[in-house]
Formats: C-alpha cells, sequence, structure tokens
C-alpha cells in the first residue's frame, strides 16, 4: 500500500464530560470545555466514548445552562436509565470538524508535542506534553535536560503559542521548573 492511499487515523478532541441524570425524561448534566463553540447546537453530532465500551453517536437534541454546568437532551436518550448509562461518559468530535480557532484562541491539541523555546536566548528548552488543568491552566513541559516545568497559560510567562508552527515561546523558563 503506497504512503498516499494510507488510511488517515481520525483524531478525536474531548469537548464535554458528561456528568449525572437530570430528572426522568433523558436529560444529563454536561461540564462543557468551551460553551461559547458553535458546536454547541441542535443536530450536532457527537462521539460518546466510555472506557470499556464501543464509542457512539449522539445528536444534540436541546441545551440550557444549569448553574455551573449545562443540561442536555440527546435523540435517543429518553429516560432516566438511559442518562444514568452516559455518566462519566466523554463528548468528542472529529479534530477536522471543530469550528476554526480565533486568531487569539489554539485547541489543546494544536500544542500538544509543540517545541518550546525560551525568550531571551531563542534556545529550544523542552517539548510540550500536556495541557494540565489546577488552580489555572498550565503547560507541562518535558525540558531538554529531563526535568519538568509547569508553565501557567495565562500569564506574561508565556510570549506565543503558535498552533500553526507548533512552537510556543516561553520568557523565563527556568522560573517554572519543578525541580522533577
Amino acid at each position: 500500500m503506497s504512503a498516499a492511499s494510507e488510511p488517515t487515523v481520525q483524531q478525536w478532541i474531548e469537548v464535554a464530560k458528561v456528568g449525572r441524570p437530570f430528572g426522568v425524561n433523558g436529560a444529563v448534566h454536561l461540564q462543557i470545555h468551551n460553551p461559547q463553540s458553535a458546536l454547541w447546537r441542535k443536530g450536532t453530532q457527537f462521539r460518546v466514548w466510555q472506557s470499556g465500551a464501543p464509542a457512539k453517536t449522539l445528536h444534540l437534541m436541546t441545551l440550557r445552562p444549569a448553574n455551573a454546568v449545562f443540561v442536555a437532551t440527546f435523540v435517543g436518550v429518553s429516560d432516566r436509565q438511559l442518562a444514568v448509562a452516559l455518566t462519566h461518559a466523554l463528548l468528542q468530535v472529529a479534530a477536522d470538524d471543530l469550528p476554526p480557532a480565533d486568531d487569539d484562541e489554539v485547541y489543546v491539541h494544536q500544542i500538544i508535542g509543540a517545541q518550546v523555546f525560551e525568550e531571551t536566548t531563542g534556545a529550544l528548552a523542552g517539548q510540550v506534553v500536556a495541557v494540565v488543568e489546577l488552580a489555572q491552566t498550565m503547560l507541562q513541559v518535558r525540558l531538554t535536560d529531563g526535568g519538568e516545568a509547569l508553565v501557567p497559560i495565562a500569564s506574561d510567562a508565556v510570549v506565543s503559542l503558535g498552533r500553526q508552527a507548533g512552537k510556543v515561546v516561553v520568557h523565563h523558563l527556568a522560573d517554572w521548573h519543578t525541580g522533577a
């Protein structure tokens, strides 16, 4: 099989986590990662992933805010028992189906694996291995010297998140070294 005819592997991006059921008619609580996204409209198709179960597809019917989360209904999920079966599931979309990010935005999957450079020297300092949610969102960086750094994204430490070039520039990376 030539490289041109090899099938591509679909990259699935988590966009929400399903919480507990809401009521008796199949509604569920959702923890949505980006509620402002254009994805959250009637008819959007989501891949449902649960550990140990085959993936399935659901189509969004309704969505409304409910305190710090959202309440959603899906086609075919019509009672509490079906909603309970979705508890802790992840809702995913194909990376190709994500709406384009705004100029000042980046999707997490676009920066995992990005090379990290020190602003002051221009030297390669490491690679982004994860985005971690602590008290604030942090880039977990594996440093070229074998160490690790946790760099807060929403700070002056991150000079640029280049989603196209796979490049992140950090100011004073040494300040964020974890000693690991």
